[in-house]
């Protein structure tokens, strides 16, 4: 009896510690749930941290990335980061291509006319000893020296001013060195005194006096710019910054000049340009105001060709929104933001003005009315792909943002993208304004910033005969020499 009532406590015990066990093990395993949930939602997290960091590292990378090849950023802030070459691959070999004329050294072919005007001489070297029968051999060579003119007069009527003075070939060269050549005033002073032998020594306030002296008889030269750019069916137009150590402040009655204090201010130079004449103009800004106060474009009535830049839409009759600028943009897009379609729009505007330049080699002046009406639908085609493409981008996703926006710039602005292909007289790019800016971004590395707004001002007034007068190939030397004199230069026409 004793061992049963042992066994049945015992078996108590047992169960009860069973059910204990199971308690336990019940609870263990809601933990293990827990804990295995914990995991999932911390794995979950994680996984959306690291997708989140990736597109982080990856948008980061896309703007490090950035150059002036595959955005609009412009090639000053591209660094020390190597230059990749964009231009699209033709099939060609390198060189000369087949029927390319070769180029030697000959004599100039209007030589004779140079020597009866005085402007050049021949010289005989004769080494034949009286034969009639010879080869001649020619050198090419200039001399450098110093002209010195004595003007004498009866006395009592002596004309105005100092006694030894400046001629006006002098004076041209060193405006042309200066502002074409951009040789600091301190280098030209000692070219002019190593060629005349120590005779001329310039100053740096003489080589500005000449610089004063052309830049005041410009005006009715640069008149002549403005009107024939007026006249233009097409005209170009960009800005870039420039550095300069004072600015003027337009807000009173007259303008203020402020000077800066151990520094700069930007300045914007503006370049309205056609293929035979350049106008530059400065502001204190980039805005609207400054192409109020230039005058050019409220006078405007033509096509303007421009970088997709907001206040230039306010001009003009038309607009030709650069496709070089877009191009480098939808590069930008497929190689940094990984967007395909961005790609095959490129092509498709490439391939666009291929076909227009064909059919200007032929001679043809429009688009024939089949392919241009595919083209307007094409592109009307792509853009509905590209929405599409971003419809599977999420909002926060890499390449979001940019694709929208440009879609909806696309969108917005087609005609002034097409009107290229439209108007065989609007450009494709705006690369004629951005060509003619360049030699300011070269001045401002040499250089580094103009000391004055006076200096600056005075500047982009010679650089625009200057440019112009390249432009319509006129010796620029004379050109400028002939501006000193008060002489006209530059015709309307011409």
């Amino acid at each position: 009896m004793e061992l049963i009532e042992v066994a049945i406590k015992q078996v108590e015990e047992l169960t009860l510690e069973n059910e204990r066990l199971n308690s336990e093990n019940k609870r263990l395993r809601a933990e293990n749930r827990e804990i295995r949930a914990e995991i999932k939602a911390l794995e979950a997290s994680t996984a959306a941290t690291i997708t989140k960091l990736i597109d982080e590292i990856e948008r980061l990378k896309a703007q490090i990335n950035k150059n002036s090849g595959n955005s609009s950023k412009p090639p000053s802030q591209d660094g020390l980061k190597p230059v990749q070459n964009s231009r699209e691959k033709s099939g060609r070999k390198n060189g000369g291509q087949p029927g390319h004329p070769g180029k030697r050294l000959e004599l100039p072919k209007n030589l004779d006319e140079l020597v009866e005007k005085g402007m050049a001489r021949k010289e005989l070297h004769d080494y034949t000893e009286g034969s009639n029968t010879y080869v001649s051999r020619y050198t090419l060579d200039v001399e450098v020296i110093l002209v010195v003119r004595e003007y004498r007069y009866v006395k009592g009527s002596t004309p105005l001013g100092a006694e030894v003075t400046y001629g006006d070939k002098i004076k041209a060269l060193t405006i042309l060195l200066s502002t074409e050549g951009i040789i600091a005033e301190e280098r030209l002073s000692d070219f002019f005194s190593e060629i005349t032998y120590g005779a001329i020594k310039l100053s740096d306030a003489t080589i500005e006096s000449f610089m004063d002296e052309l830049s005041t008889r410009l005006n009715p030269e640069l008149e002549a710019i403005e009107t024939s750019l007026l006249n233009e069916p097409v005209m170009h137009t960009d800005e870039t910054p420039e550095r300069c150590t004072q600015k003027p402040d337009y807000g009173g009655a007259e303008p203020v000049i402020q000077i800066s204090e151990g520094g700069s201010y930007n300045a914007c130079i503006r370049t309205y340009s056609s293929s035979t004449a350049t106008r530059y103009t400065v502001n204190p800004q980039k805005n609207d105001e400054g192409v109020q106060r230039d005058g050019i474009l409220p006078r405007y009535i033509g096509i303007l060709s421009h970088d997709h830049e907001a206040k230039f839409y306010n001009y003009g009759t038309a607009h030709a929104t650069c496709g070089a600028h877009l191009g480098r943009e939808l590069r930008g897009l497929s190689e940094l933001q990984k967007i395909p379609w961005a790609d095959e729009m490129r092509r498709f505007m490439t391939n666009m003005n291929n076909h227009k330049n064909a059919d200007i080699a032929k001679g043809e002046t429009s688009c024939d009315a089949d392919t241009l009406l595919k083209f307007d639908q094409d592109y009307d085609r792509l853009i509905k792909k590209g929405y599409a493409a971003l419809l599977l981008l999420k909002n926060n996703e890499l390449g979001y943002d940019d694709l929208r926006r440009m879609l909806n710039r696309l969108a917005e602005y087609k005609d002034t993208y097409l009107l290229f292909i439209r108007d065989y007289r609007a450009p494709f790019t705006n690369n004629l304004a951005e060509r003619d800016l360049r030699p300011c971004k070269t001045k401002q590395k040499v250089s580094g910033c103009f000391r004055s707004w006076a200096g600056i001002h005075r500047y982009v007034r010679i650089r625009s005969f200057i440019s112009t007068a390249k432009k319509r190939k006129l010796s620029l030397l004379n050109s400028i020499s002939r501006a000193l004199l008060a002489l006209p230069v530059l015709e309307v026409g011409e």
